[in-house]
C-alpha cells in the first residue's frame, strides 16, 4: 500500500468497528451555516450508499465530526473517509463558488442523479447574497480513528457521541446527530 507522505499509519481489521474524528482546517466553524451541514448529512448518505458501511452513530459539530462506523469487505475505513472528505468539501466549495470545484469523475454521474448542488448554492444566495464570508472549506488533512475493543468500549464512545451536543454548548436540539428521527434512515443501530 502505498501511503501519502502525512498519512498516519492505519490499522484495518475485518468486522471492526471504529470511532473516527475529524476537524475542519483551523478549526473554523463552517458548520454554523445550515446549508453546509445540509451538504454535510447528504454526502454522508451518499457515501454511505457508495461504500456500503454500517453507520451506528454520528454527530456533526461546529468544526468537526464523529462517526462510529463499521466498513465492508470492500472498502476500508481510509477509503471511506477519502470519499466523504473529498466530495463533502468540494460541495461545500461548490455551493459558495459556483464556478468553483467539480466532484471527481468517477463519481460525477453519482452526484448529478443525487444531489442537486444549485438548491445548496440557492440557499446559501439566500443567505449570503452579496459575498461569501466564508474561507474556502478545508478538513485537516488527516483524521483520528480508534477501534472499538468490546461491548464496552462501543457503548462509551456511542454515549460519547450521543451526549456530544451537551459537551460542546450546542442548541437543546441540535438536528445534525444520528438521534433525529429525520436521519433514522442512516443509522444501523436501534438505539
Amino acid at each position: 500500500m502505498k501511503l501519502h507522505r502525512n498519512s498516519q499509519k492505519r490499522i484495518y481489521c475485518d468486522d471492526a468497528v471504529y470511532f473516527v474524528t475529524c476537524k475542519t482546517s483551523d478549526n473554523y466553524p463552517f458548520f454554523r451555516e445550515q446549508v453546509f451541514c445540509d451538504l454535510f448529512v447528504e454526502n454522508l448518505r451518499i457515501c454511505k450508499e457508495l461504500k456500503g458501511f454500517k453507520l451506528f452513530a454520528w454527530i456533526l459539530n461546529l468544526d468537526h465530526f464523529h462517526l462510529l462506523i463499521q466498513p465492508n469487505d470492500e472498502f476500508n475505513i481510509s477509503e471511506i473517509m477519502r470519499s466523504l472528505k473529498t466530495n463533502s468539501s468540494c460541495d461545500i466549495n461548490r455551493t459558495t463558488s459556483p464556478e468553483g470545484a467539480v466532484p471527481a469523475p468517477r463519481l460525477r454521474e453519482i452526484y448529478r442523479n443525487k444531489l442537486n448542488i444549485f438548491d445548496y448554492q440557492t440557499q446559501f444566495l439566500q443567505t449570503h447574497p452579496n459575498q461569501n464570508p466564508f474561507p474556502k472549506f478545508h478538513w485537516q488533512k488527516s483524521y483520528h480513528d480508534h477501534i472499538i475493543r468490546n461491548d464496552d468500549d462501543f457503548e462509551y464512545h456511542f454515549e460519547y457521541i450521543k451526549f456530544n451536543p451537551e459537551k460542546h454548548h450546542l442548541p437543546k436540539k441540535w438536528p445534525y446527530i444520528f438521534t433525529n428521527p429525520e436521519y433514522e434512515n442512516l443509522n444501523d443501530l436501534i438505539y
